[in-house]
């Protein structure tokens, strides 16, 4: 029988009664109400994101933000180093840095070389947020055209897919969301034959566009902020 993926969840903190949590580990000191907090919605959220469109999946709850979605460069470079060494396949990131550190950067490539596979959100307007722009990060923001269980490839400077931006009893949307349904769907196909038939196959290609009235030659791409 194969095992069930498992996905390291780097986000809030997750209730320990969370369908497919396997294991926690905070690297934070975590707020005296953490599980009421922001963060641990957050972190909710993705996971149920995930679980959508991959219901067997496992989740190793990586935690880095304490209360607020919050937290240092050099804290998400230790979690993804133990990611690195982690029996995950794939390392999920809803969250990303206006900026890069060399730490940072070393993080993402030892996760890589590792042979897992980096799923990271990169909002649809805006300069660049890391880990989603370092090279080999499967980039992904939201796309109104796809539903739960598609995807886009994009191929956009600041991302390289796009994934459904909201869910049924989810009050968030963005790219935090879409990236957790790219992972579940990532996780679904499996990381290896398998999941490149996967990536052969969008629901659509190319940037999202809306149709503006007729003597309006512009096309604009939609509003899906990240959460």
């Amino acid at each position: 029988m194969t095992p069930a993926p498992l996905i390291a969840l780097i986000d809030g903190p997750l209730a320990a009664d969370t369908p497919g949590l396997a294991a926690r580990t905070d690297f934070c000191e975590l707020h005296p109400r953490a599980a009421e907090s922001p963060a641990a919605q957050h972190a909710g959220y993705m996971a149920a994101a995930i679980r959508a469109n991959a219901p067997a999946v496992q989740v190793l709850n990586l935690t880095i933000f304490p209360g607020r979605l919050a937290t240092s460069l050099a804290t998400v470079a230790k979690v993804l180093h133990h990611a690195a060494c982690s029996k995950a396949q794939i390392v999920h990131c809803s969250f990303g840095h206006a900026s890069a550190s060399p730490e940072l950067v070393e993080a993402v490539a030892a996760v890589l070389q590792a042979g897992k596979l980096l799923v990271a959100s990169a909002p649809a307007r805006g300069a660049p947020v890391y880990p989603a722009a370092c090279i080999g990060v499967h980039s992904v923001q939201g796309d109104a055209r796809c539903a739960p269980g598609q995807w886009s490839q994009l191929d956009l400077p600041g991302a390289r897919y796009g994934a459904c931006p909201g869910g049924p009893g989810i009050p968030v949307r963005g790219a935090s969301l879409a990236a957790a349904h790219f992972t579940g769907l990532l996780a679904r196909a499996g990381t290896g034959g398998r999941g490149k038939a996967l990536l052969q196959t969008p629901a659509f290609t190319g940037r999202e566009r809306i149709a503006l009235p007729p003597g309006h030659a512009s096309l604009f791409q939609s509003n899906n902020a990240d959460t």
